[in-house]
Protein backbone atom coordinates (compact mmCIF):
# COMPACT_ATOMS: atom_id res chain seq x y z
CA UNK A 1 0.00 0.00 0.00
CA UNK A 2 1.44 3.49 -0.84
CA UNK A 3 1.44 6.43 1.39
CA UNK A 4 -1.55 8.80 0.82
CA UNK A 5 -2.12 12.60 2.58
CA UNK A 6 -5.19 14.47 1.84
CA UNK A 7 -6.99 17.45 2.68
CA UNK A 8 -10.49 19.31 3.00
CA UNK A 9 -12.43 21.85 4.09
CA UNK A 10 -14.36 20.50 7.32
CA UNK A 11 -18.32 20.18 7.34
CA UNK A 12 -20.18 19.00 10.38
CA UNK A 13 -19.27 17.94 13.15
CA UNK A 14 -16.85 20.94 13.17
CA UNK A 15 -17.57 23.88 12.67
CA UNK A 16 -15.09 25.27 9.31
CA UNK A 17 -11.27 24.58 9.54
CA UNK A 18 -9.39 21.43 7.56
CA UNK A 19 -9.59 17.98 7.88
CA UNK A 20 -6.28 16.25 7.05
CA UNK A 21 -6.66 12.41 6.22
CA UNK A 22 -2.99 10.34 6.56
CA UNK A 23 -2.71 6.39 5.29
CA UNK A 24 0.78 4.63 6.26
CA UNK A 25 1.84 1.89 3.73
CA UNK A 26 0.34 -0.72 6.32
CA UNK A 27 -3.29 1.10 5.63
CA UNK A 28 -3.41 2.34 9.00
CA UNK A 29 -5.27 5.92 8.36
CA UNK A 30 -5.42 8.97 10.93
CA UNK A 31 -7.55 12.49 10.46
CA UNK A 32 -6.82 16.06 12.74
CA UNK A 33 -8.78 18.64 12.21
CA UNK A 34 -7.02 21.72 11.71
CA UNK A 35 -9.35 25.47 12.83
CA UNK A 36 -6.63 27.74 11.18
CA UNK A 37 -4.13 25.99 8.52
CA UNK A 38 -0.24 27.31 8.28
CA UNK A 39 0.74 27.68 4.76
CA UNK A 40 3.52 25.57 5.44
CA UNK A 41 4.68 22.94 8.52
CA UNK A 42 8.10 22.83 7.25
CA UNK A 43 8.91 24.59 10.17
CA UNK A 44 7.66 21.71 12.60
CA UNK A 45 9.95 19.93 14.85
CA UNK A 46 9.57 15.87 14.78
CA UNK A 47 6.58 15.75 17.54
CA UNK A 48 4.30 17.79 15.81
CA UNK A 49 2.89 15.30 13.01
CA UNK A 50 3.34 12.25 15.02
CA UNK A 51 1.25 14.74 17.78
CA UNK A 52 -1.34 15.27 14.68
CA UNK A 53 -1.67 11.35 13.29
CA UNK A 54 -0.58 8.44 15.25
CA UNK A 55 0.17 6.72 12.48
CA UNK A 56 3.21 8.76 11.76
CA UNK A 57 6.29 6.60 13.09
CA UNK A 58 9.34 7.54 10.61
CA UNK A 59 10.90 10.24 9.17
CA UNK A 60 9.63 9.28 5.89
CA UNK A 61 6.54 9.49 6.66
CA UNK A 62 7.39 13.07 8.05
CA UNK A 63 8.46 13.88 5.04
CA UNK A 64 6.03 12.90 2.34
CA UNK A 65 3.36 14.81 4.86
CA UNK A 66 5.54 17.73 4.73
CA UNK A 67 5.39 17.89 0.80
CA UNK A 68 1.72 16.67 0.13
CA UNK A 69 0.46 19.45 3.22
CA UNK A 70 2.04 22.14 1.00
CA UNK A 71 0.50 21.04 -2.45
CA UNK A 72 -2.76 20.32 -0.61
CA UNK A 73 -2.71 24.01 1.03
CA UNK A 74 -1.92 25.03 -2.42
CA UNK A 75 -4.69 23.71 -3.96
CA UNK A 76 -7.06 24.87 -0.99
CA UNK A 77 -6.26 28.42 -0.35
CA UNK A 78 -8.57 29.75 -2.72
CA UNK A 79 -11.29 28.95 0.31
CA UNK A 80 -8.97 30.38 2.73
Amino acid sequence: MRLKFEMWKATQPYSGGYVSMFTDGKGRTSTSWRAKPMMSIDHAGPEYLPGRHNNVRTARHDQFIKKRYKEEMIRLRGDI
